[in-house]
């Protein structure tokens, strides 16, 4: 079965840590952290509707203004997801630039700052040379972005300053069965999307589709879906190696079908970690086994294991693979 969203890594695990994670059929994508990401196409870059950015330490948002010089000419908006600080961190990067040729320009940044309790709204447009636009805030529970057949939910960690982890969670996955397509005679065509789409939105089974000039009800259509459990994917990069962290994380992981976590530090450097406040090795591993993970993909290593690249992955994996697994 086709899966709805594909995600990778943009560099390598002594780059700057960056997932670039596409929904294939609304044609969009998604960025989380904004690192170095010139590795990226032009096609690719141009999809991206939304940014989110953990904290703004220099190797999780330098991208940002590559990101924003790419897209300055395009109409849909782009949203950027952050911590607290994050709004005074884009204004910050606006303001270093000049921008009295622009107004004509149509993008528009749309900036969320989230805390414990609240998440905050501001507005930058070019037709106003992106000067700042406060909306304030409202109550913040967990969820950042919900659409159709997904939500993507954050919630705050510390590392030392405030930080975010991520997870994308798809409702249900709908594939089409193309056997039972071609036993009723169906071709394919936009009115797939539509049958999808109500599905989703879990309407009365008997909403019609004219398909090839004749008229179908939901119902009689049943059999040529297959629904599945939808992908999870979840997004952790630096955090402080204490209880509490690890609980909210374990806790907003859970179950997911890949997580990309960091694991800058090996279990015998632990000291080091509760001192630059980063997880080690041993404890993403951890994580992903108390959490139900079924697929770990460790990034973001300190530079000291250039000579040894695949300690920390082995480190991780080993503590993973322990034969205890929440189910």
């Amino acid at each position: 079965m086709k899966p709805t969203f594909h995600h990778r890594l943009i560099n390598g695990p002594f780059d700057d840590p960056c997932v670039y994670l596409r929904a294939l059929r609304e044609k969009r994508a998604f960025l989380f952290d904004l690192g170095y990401t010139t590795r990226l196409r032009p096609n690719d870059i141009q999809k991206i509707t939304d940014a989110f950015v953990t904290h703004t330490h220099i190797d999780h948002f330098i991208g940002f203004d590559s990101l924003l010089r790419a897209l300055l000419r395009r109409e849909t908006p782009l949203r950027i997801f952050g911590p607290s600080n994050i709004t005074d961190c884009v204004e910050g990067k606006l303001k270093g630039y000049t921008w009295n040729l622009i107004k004509e320009y149509p993008l528009k940044l749309e900036v969320f700052a989230v805390s414990e309790t609240h998440i905050g709204r501001s507005g930058f447009y070019a037709e106003n040379c992106f000067n700042r636009i406060d909306y304030g805030k409202k109550p913040f529970d967990g969820i950042l972005l919900r659409e159709g057949s997904f939500e993507i939910k954050a919630a705050c960690l510390t590392h030392q300053i405030p930080c975010l982890c991520f997870s994308l969670k798809e409702d249900f996955h709908i594939n089409i069965d193309k056997a039972a397509l071609n036993r009723l005679g169906l071709p394919v065509g936009p009115w797939l999307s539509e049958f999808k789409r109500a599905l989703r939105e879990n309407t009365a089974g008997n909403r019609e589709f004219k398909i090839a000039g004749r008229i179908y009800t939901q119902k009689e259509l049943g059999e040529i879906a297959m629904i599945t459990e939808g992908q999870k994917i979840s997004y952790v990069a630096d955090s402080s190696l204490d209880e509490g962290n690890i609980k909210k994380i374990t806790a907003q992981v859970k179950d997911s079908d890949t997580l990309y976590c960091e694991a800058y530090f090996l279990e015998e450097d632990r000291e080091r970690a509760l001192e630059r406040h980063h997880l080690t090795a041993k404890t993403a591993g951890r994580i992903a086994r108390e959490a139900g993970v079924k697929n770990l993909v460790v990034m973001h290593f300190s530079p000291k294991y250039r000579e040894c690249p695949e300690a920390p992955e082995k480190e991780a994996l080993m503590e993973y693979n322990k034969s205890v697994r929440v189910t």
